[in-house]
């Protein structure tokens, strides 16, 4: 028997396993085994012993070349060699809104807006091999009796304009069927969502388990068109401080925790890890909602502590993490000081925060690293190649290249200018000059004590130094106000005693 494996980059040939043949190919598709049961003459083993034998080994031999041809690049009319790979989030797409009007700043995204950024996505990249969808496609107050049937109208639209290309997608916090951040496992929901992105997913075979896996709670692994490269998706909202079940109660953390790391560990391959909140702080609600008084995190500590300690394990071999849910082009640093592990925040389509709708366009190198990341936005009705990364001095999208970027943020004020720029995809930046330390250390900071300590602020808990000094005075305010008021009482008390 005669194997040929195709992979991203490589034509690999065994007979019989006597010896490997490898045939360097820019092709850049999904691996694929094709195996020829005829092929009986084994090279290396008896041989060709009679002159049928030898024609029939002939006519084979000629099938085996034909077969090469047909997996080089030349003849695989769907590969596009070298072409990058998509990245959109946060669609929060109400099928209600029928304005044949692209949406504007201030609201989610309507049917018009979402058609022309799918549009958009396919003239960049007409070949993707792969789009990765971060999750939030529903919109923010959801009528959610049609969230089902609008997941499905979505992976109906995206399978018309990527017919051929691998999908990774991750659930937000806004898709349920009963409300914000609310899922139940196991739930009619996660089936009927696998079932209509079941075939996007498990494309080329992909994702074999993902019907079964994703319908319990939303993760699941997929191999990538890149020898030993896969995907491990997980829905980290069981994570959220603010999560709850739509019926019941189900705390859900910690058998997802222990669920993500058997997928980790189930393999030697390198993994990209695919969520939609980020570990970490939340800049804006910091800087704009708490007014620096506080520090907010994202995901509850003990859940993200193990999040972390999982990407810092060199056994799981995580080389990058893709997240969403700030609607914002930002990153972050996890893993150790010897391994930083890279984490991409993707920009969201929806302008409901002020933001221009955005997606982003990436070259993955062979390792798996990305390559060239560029923000693609729609500025006053015309989509713009804003750059990327590239521009801030990171051509590859790796640990050591973000910290670099880190370190100039902290004092280089053109490089603060351009990250604004693009963390808006173009719009007039929220980050205000007293910001900045906020912004910069909730790209490496993760925990509350590590967050204060790089801003420089002092504190105790969620409370910044500011936020103790405030909090201090209102107790005091409080105290005077109640021992004012214990006196008034006593003294009128003793007023009518004395009548």
């Amino acid at each position: 028997m005669l194997e040929l494996r195709a992979t991203s980059h490589t034509i690999h040939v065994r007979i019989f396993r006597s010896f490997t043949i490898t045939t360097v190919s820019a092709a850049r598709r999904p691996d694929a085994v094709f195996v020829l049961r005829d092929l009986r003459a084994s090279i290396g083993g008896r041989g060709v012993q009679t002159t049928a034998g030898l024609w029939k080994f002939m006519l084979r031999c000629c099938a085996f070349v034909l077969a090469l041809i047909v997996l080089s690049p030349a003849g695989v009319a769907s590969a596009a060699p070298g072409a990058p790979w998509l990245f959109v989030t946060d669609l929060h797409f109400d099928p209600l809104a029928r304005n044949r009007r692209l949406a504007p700043a201030g609201k989610d995204s309507n049917g018009a807006l979402v058609d022309a950024t799918i549009a958009e996505m396919r003239r960049v990249d007409p070949h993707a091999p792969v789009v990765v969808i971060g999750g939030d496609y529903l919109a923010h107050d959801f009528d959610w009796k049609r969230a089902s049937a609008t997941m499905r109208d979505l992976a109906r639209r995206f399978d018309r304009a990527f017919p051929n290309a691998q999908f990774v997608i991750a659930l937000g916090n806004e898709d349920s069927p009963c409300g914000d951040y609310r899922l139940t496992p196991r739930s009619a929901f996660l089936r009927e969502v696998a079932q209509a992105w079941g075939p996007l997913v498990n494309r080329h075979g992909a994702a074999p388990d993902f019907a079964a896996s994703f319908a319990r709670d939303g993760l699941y692994t997929a191999r990538l068109p890149i020898a030993r490269l896969q995907a491990v998706v997980v829905d980290d909202v069981f994570w959220s401080p603010r999560y709850g079940a739509c019926t019941g109660s189900a705390d859900q953390g910690e058998p997802v925790v222990a669920e993500l790391g058997r997928a980790l560990r189930a393999t030697n391959d390198r993994h990209w890890l695919v969520l939609h909140i980020p570990p970490g702080i939340d800049a804006y609600s910091t800087t704009h909602l708490a007014h620096g008084l506080a520090i907010l995190p994202f995901l509850e500590p003990q859940r993200r502590d193990a999040l972390l300690g999982l990407i810092a394990d060199q056994r799981d071999r995580v080389t990058l993490v893709v997240a969403a849910h700030t609607h914002k082009f930002a990153y972050r640093i996890a893993g150790t000081v010897a391994r930083p592990v890279p984490m991409l925040l993707v920009p969201s389509v929806s302008p409901i925060f002020g933001n221009a709708p955005a997606f982003l366009v990436a070259q993955v190198d062979p390792d798996g690293t990305l390559r060239d990341v560029r923000d693609h936005a729609l500025l006053h009705g015309t989509w713009t190649d804003l750059g990327g990364y590239a521009s801030l001095g990171v051509a590859r999208f790796t640990g050591p290249a973000l910290e670099h970027l880190s370190a100039q943020l902290a004092h280089d004020p053109h490089a603060r200018r351009r990250f604004a720029e693009l963390y808006e995809s173009g719009t007039a930046s929220e980050i205000r000059n007293r910001d900045w330390p906020a912004y910069r250390c909730a790209a490496t900071a993760f925990t509350t004590a590590a967050f204060r300590a790089c801003a420089g602020d002092g504190g105790a808990s969620l409370l910044t130094r500011r936020g103790v000094i405030a909090a201090t005075v209102a107790a005091i305010a409080i105290a005077l106000a109640t021992l004012a008021a214990v006196l008034a009482i006593v003294l009128h008390r003793r007023s009518r005693a004395r009548i």
